[in-house]
This record gives structure tokens, sequence and C-alpha cells, in this order.
């Protein structure tokens, strides 16, 4: 019983840990949308961990854009 207690204790932990600080940081990354403006902007990659470079086009695309290194960090990195 103890070992059951534990083990689910540790699946507890280990799901928390996963867990997104904002959930549009694990939005696809980098979407440019559909239109051919050239705004400097900044995207989570999740897999990497950081915040990226990237151009958006201007429309479409998706929230995991920000204007800012630093705004990007303050949302998706813990």
């Amino acid at each position: 019983m103890k070992l059951l207690i534990l083990l689910f204790v540790f699946i507890a932990l280990a799901t928390n840990s996963l867990a997104l600080k904002n959930e549009i940081c694990g939005l696809p990354h980098s979407q440019k949308g559909n239109c051919r403006a050239y705004v400097p902007s900044w995207s989570y990659n999740f897999n990497q961990k950081e915040c990226v470079l990237f151009i958006y086009g201007g429309c479409k695309g998706n929230a995991n854009r920000f204007h800012s290194k630093k705004s990007c960090e303050e949302k998706c990195l813990e």
C-alpha cells in the first residue's frame, strides 16, 4: 500500500513538472502567417526550451508570438 501511495505521489510530481507555465507556450512556434509584413517577433520553442526570434508576416499565425524576448521569457520560462 505504501508503494502505491509513493508511486501516486511520484506521478503527480512528474506531471506537474511537465505542465507549461502558460498554455500559449505549447503552441507551434514561429508561425509567420500569410501576409508579407516584416515584423521581428519572438516565439517560445517548447522542444528547445527557449525563446527564438522569427519574422511575423502580420496576419494569422497563432498566439505564441511576443514583441520582445523578455516578454516571451516572462510568459514561458519558469
